[in-house]
């Protein structure tokens, strides 16, 4: 009789794939395609009065999977559990552990493995060495779960009485807006204050230096407050010499930075590329799960993405070393294996993110791999390699000058060995001074009065946001990314450029919910949880307690918000010096879910309402009273109606600006219930469909009677023809050329 086939489950189709070509014909590999059970979308799921007992049910979409892994696992001789090497991998083992068992297959035929990285070996090792479901991993996961349903599902509804439907808070999400409102509120209270700076431009062996000014009169100096004051200094040291006090040369070492974690490399990659926390994420999840790699096949690129420690495994060093040395000689290599220790409490036993063979160099992959994963890739392999790089030497040299009280200073720093700069492929700046020595005296050839003001501090991008979020202890590697998301999914915060922008909605939200739940919402509080979560995973505190603690505070403040309810609907709404058309009554200012509009104050008796700002669509007349339409926002996408509505409640779709080119009817604008916006045609027999934005200008090369914007990598919008593929950049259109 033929041995049963061994049975492996992951999260991903794409890891199933890769693991498949390492194993051969000797095992099954399925994936659960992420979570299979969770608590229900549409219900609380969590029963409060019998120890916060949490009511699983199978995932929309995923009646199927479990099926064929159930009966995958009815027929396989062993089961071996490799989701995800975290608490949402445990738990997701956990949940499926469950359901096979309920087919009737043996605990004891039910495996768990670690793979930290997808290479063969890395696999093999760990089919040959497996474990078991870590039930503390597992609790720790669902006790995390159950804080954040307690959250969401008692606080949004709080936000859809007082504002609309469709809000959420939650308990990171919320402490990580309170961040970015805070540093915008300082922002906005921020005054600048002017003042001015002196800077002696001095040469000497044809060489040109800088130097500024220290001390006066052997008082520490910093700035001038009133530019008389610099004017004067100018004017009495003018025609004065500047004299060489003292040269001081020394040597500065730099060490390397360690490999990145989550954290660091989600900045990194921020500040290199402009990649956002999720696009990061997603491009990390393909190089560990393996990428199709011509000549070579499928891969796992780098271990596994999502880890809070810098530590290195001592086979993976001394890899990292033999290619550090082999790729940009030895003398580039440090003596000794250099060690990272990791800060504050760490999960699990993961490694830092390095690549699984460092020996295959990014240059060996240039054009194999899409740009967006060979970049990442690369910024990987080189911080790696890096961390076992021996230290640059800088040469620093500090000069100080007198003239008659004043003492100035001029400092030099020059590269003296690259160390791992070499491998990082980027230098620091140099400055050069020329050769000085004391008791040199100088004529300046400009003493140069700078204006500069005061700036506020900075707003959040979000590499610097994911740094403060891991500085405060709040949320972990998996969560980072998702926070950022959902804030931005929520209109709560909007990208300008790479910083994140607090929007009205996400500051009205934070100022009704942080004065109301100040302990919740605390920074020290919210890292307190997180640590009372890794005790849980690490057995020393039940899931339970940790729950109970919680929640007794939370309640209490939660009673008391929602005896508040009007008092927070008035913080809400502004009134205006406006009259209601239809009663008379004021209009305020209120918040709905396409933004603000005005309503009557007598609302529900008097339901009269209107945009804030009304847009008016040029060239389009109300079909019923032929007055001009403006735009509005609906349910299902914008729309045209009458700028005299509610007295006229002439409405028509949003047209598009072109005819179709089946039947030359017009082609309106649609959205579908995913919230996809298309473009079809507005005769219903006819079958047209654009999915791109068409943009009213024929094509310059082959005459087609409109072009569609299309956006390229890097985020560029380009205008295509879609008949000869005609490319061009975007020019106002005659829509936008009349409402100018």
């Amino acid at each position: 009789m033929a041995a049963k086939k061994k049975l492996l489950i992951v999260e991903s189709p794409t890891k199933a794939k890769t693991l498949k070509g390492y194993l051969g014909r000797g095992f099954e590999v399925v994936a659960s395609k992420g979570h299979v059970k969770d608590l229900p979308p549409r219900e609380f799921g969590v029963d409060l009065e019998h120890g916060f007992r949490p009511k699983y049910v199978t995932v929309r979409g995923k009646g199927e999977v479990l099926k064929q892994i159930r009966q995958k696992a009815k027929e396989a001789g062993e089961v071996y559990l490799a989701s995800d090497p975290d608490r949402e991998g445990e738990a997701i083992a956990h949940h499926i552990a469950q359901e096979i068992q309920k087919a009737g297959k043996p605990a004891d035929q039910i495996h768990r493995i670690l793979l930290f990285e997808i290479t063969r070996e890395a696999v093999r090792e760990a089919l040959r060495h497996p474990g078991t479901i870590d039930q503390n991993k597992v609790l720790a996961q669902q006790a995390r779960r159950i804080l954040d349903r307690i959250v969401g599902y008692k606080l949004s509804p709080l936000l859809w009485k007082v504002l609309y439907r469709g809000l959420s808070a939650g308990r990171v999400q919320t402490v990580a807006l309170r961040l970015l409102v805070e540093r915008e509120k300082e922002i906005q209270a921020f005054v600048p204050r002017t003042y001015w700076l002196v800077f002696a431009r001095l040469e000497h062996a044809g060489k040109a230096f800088r130097a500024t000014l220290k001390e006066i009169r052997g008082e520490p100096f910093k700035s001038f407050d009133h530019r008389e004051e610099a004017e004067a200094l100018v004017e009495r040291l003018k025609d004065q010499d500047f004299e060489v006090l003292e040269v001081q040369k020394r040597t500065r070492t730099v060490s390397p930075p360690p490999p990145f974690k989550t954290s660091t490399l989600q900045q990194a990659a921020n500040q290199a590329f402009g990649f956002t926390a999720r696009r990061t994420m997603q491009l990390a999840q393909q190089l560990y799960e393996g990428v199709e790699i011509p000549g070579i096949g499928t891969r796992g690129l780098i271990t596994y993405m999502r880890t809070d420690s810098v530590r290195l495994a001592d086979k993976a060093v001394k890899a990292l070393r033999d290619t550090l040395a082999r790729e940009f000689g030895p003398e580039f290599r440090n003596p000794r294996v250099r060690t990272f220790a990791d800060r504050g409490a760490v999960q699990g036993a993961h490694e830092a993110i390095r690549p699984t063979d460092p020996a295959l160099t990014p240059e060996m992959l240039r054009g194999k791999l899409p740009p967006d994963l060979w970049k990442l890739y690369d910024l990987i392999w080189r911080r790696a390699l890096a961390s076992q790089a021996r230290p640059a030497r800088l040469v620093v040299t500090t000069v100080r000058l007198r003239a008659d009280d004043t003492v100035w200073q001029a400092e030099g720093k020059v590269l003296d060995f690259e160390g791992f700069y070499r491998i990082l492929g980027t230098l620091p700046r140099e400055t050069e001074l020329p050769p000085l020595e004391a008791g040199l005296r100088l004529r300046p050839q400009s003493l140069d009065i700078e204006e500069r003001q005061t700036e506020p501090p900075p707003r959040y991008t979000e590499a610097s946001l994911v740094k403060t979020l891991e500085e405060l202890g709040i949320g972990r590697p998996s969560t980072y990314a998702p926070t950022i998301a959902t804030l931005k999914e929520r209109k709560y915060v909007e990208s300008r450029g790479r910083v994140l922008v607090p929007t009205e909605l996400g500051m009205l939200v934070t100022d009704l919910l942080v004065p109301r739940f100040p302990e919740i919402f605390d920074y020290k509080f919210t890292a307190r949880m997180e640590e009372e979560l890794d005790q849980v995973e690490s057995g020393e505190r039940s899931w339970q307690q940790v729950l109970e603690a919680f929640y007794r505070e939370f309640k209490q403040a939660l009673d008391q918000a929602t005896g508040q309810i009007e008092e927070m609907k008035k913080e809400t709404v502004e009134e205006t010096e406006e009259t209601c058309p239809l009663c008379g009554a004021p209009l305020v200012v209120k918040w709905g879910r396409y933004g603000t509009f005005l309503a009557c104050s007598r609302f529900p008796e008097c339901r009269y309402t209107r945009p804030l700002k009304q847009e008016i669509y040029p060239g389009v007349a109300c079909p019923v009273c032929g007055k001009p339409m403006v735009i509005k926002q609906g349910p299902h996408g914008r729309y045209l109606a009458c700028i005299d509505y509610p007295r006229c409640k002439g409405t028509r779709p949003m047209p598009a600006g072109i005819t179709c080119p089946k039947c030359g009817a017009e082609v309106v604008e649609r959205r579908s219930k995913k919230g996809r916006v298309y473009y079809r045609c507005s005769n219903p027999e006819c079958d047209f469909v654009l999915f791109q934005k068409p943009v009213p200008r024929p094509c310059p090369k082959c005459g087609h009677p409109f072009l569609v914007e299309r956006r390229r990598r890097g985020g560029k919008t380009v205008w295509v023809c879609p008949e000869c593929k005609f490319e061009m950049e975007p020019e106002p259109t005659p829509q936008e050329e009349s409402r100018s």
